[in-house]
């Protein structure tokens, strides 16, 4: 593996089973993540966007192992996290963390702040109780929760959305992560408070020396946070480039029509409809084709009766899955 990434995912799927036979025997399965690979370099934060039920945050939950695989493989630093057993799987639990997308579900509501932050130390046997509690006066300090005296005892229903998150981010930082999955962190947030919450994200990247797979279904938001995009359909990532490069530059269709649906600040301006038509294909079952080829606008008889696209490289670290942008680059 290249030791130039922290994580590699290679032909990742997970499927879950949709309904049952008589005897208990699974019939069919929704394709939740299908054949999905990508990199992670040290300390590049990439954008996995696409909309609702694509699979991004599946594909962030089996990442921190809260799903398990139906295949596929992962290595971080190399190693093939498929074989960690004991010990090793413990630790990659402490390298590998996870920011959730709703602050009021995520923190307990019984717990105090101290020991919501605390929780990941007593669990892996980090520090007695002094070192625990300046750690986590650290980590709200860092965050912007100050003083750390005046957050430390209260309970989650008495922060704000803002300051829950921020207590949410301390805690997946207490074990000292080398990389962490931000599923959606913002969305939940009110608008005059996000950018705070991405400035912050950004500057700990920076002193922590991490790495981040950002999720989320805003091209803008991916736009600010990340050096590369991913874009996902139905499962399958679809194209992937340097952030400027796919925004200036996009090639798959899906790519464009998400594009177009872009707001504009300038009331005046239009980007026109999107060009997609049709409606999603169910993620049952699904035919081998190309997953989109129910709402795309270039397909051909050849997309109908061959399987889904792999993803090639059509320009300089710019790949895409699609037989008809191929061909016409070739042309």
């Amino acid at each position: 593996m290249n030791g130039e990434y922290i994580l590699e995912v290679r032909n990742l799927k997970k499927y879950f089973p949709a309904d049952r036979g008589l005897f208990g025997r699974v019939r069919h399965f929704v394709h939740a993540v299908d054949e999905v690979s990508f990199e992670i370099k040290h300390g590049e934060s990439l954008g996995l966007v696409g909309e609702s039920g694509c699979g991004k945050t599946t594909t962030g939950k089996v990442i921190v192992k809260l799903e398990e695989p139906t295949s596929g493989e992962l290595f971080l630093s190399g190693e093939n996290v498929g074989k960690y057993v004991g010990p090793r799987k413990r630790d990659y639990h402490r390298k590998v963390q996870m920011i959730f997308q709703d602050p009021y579900e995520s923190l307990n509501p019984r717990m105090t702040i101290f020991d919501i932050i605390a929780e990941p130390l007593n669990i892996h046997g980090i520090g007695n109780l002094k070192e625990r509690e300046e750690r986590v006066a650290d980590l709200l300090q860092e965050v912007g929760l100050t003083p750390p005296s005046s957050f430390m005892w209260r309970y989650p229903h008495e922060l704000s959305g803002g300051q829950r998150q921020r207590v949410a981010i301390a805690r997946a930082l207490v074990l000292n992560p080398t990389f962490v999955v931000a599923d959606e962190p913002t969305s939940m947030l009110d608008v005059s408070i996000r950018t705070g919450i991405m400035d912050l994200m950004m500057e700990l990247r920076q002193a922590h020396d991490m790495s981040y797979l950002y999720i989320t279904h805003d091209l803008a938001v991916a736009r600010y946070m990340c050096e590369r995009i991913a874009v996902m359909y139905l499962g399958k990532i679809v194209e992937i480039s340097e952030t400027e490069e796919l925004l200036s530059n996009p090639l798959h269709p899906y790519t464009r029509a998400l594009l177009t649906a872009v707001p504009v600040p300038d009331p005046e301006f239009s980007r026109g409809e999107p060009e997609i038509m049709g409606s999603v294909t169910k993620p049952i079952d699904p035919p081998p084709r190309c997953r989109f080829y129910d709402r795309c606008p270039i397909r051909t008889k050849d997309c109908e009766t061959s399987d889904h696209p792999p993803l090639v490289e059509i320009l300089p670290g710019h790949f895409v899955a699609c037989y008809e942008v191929e061909k016409r680059k070739q042309g």
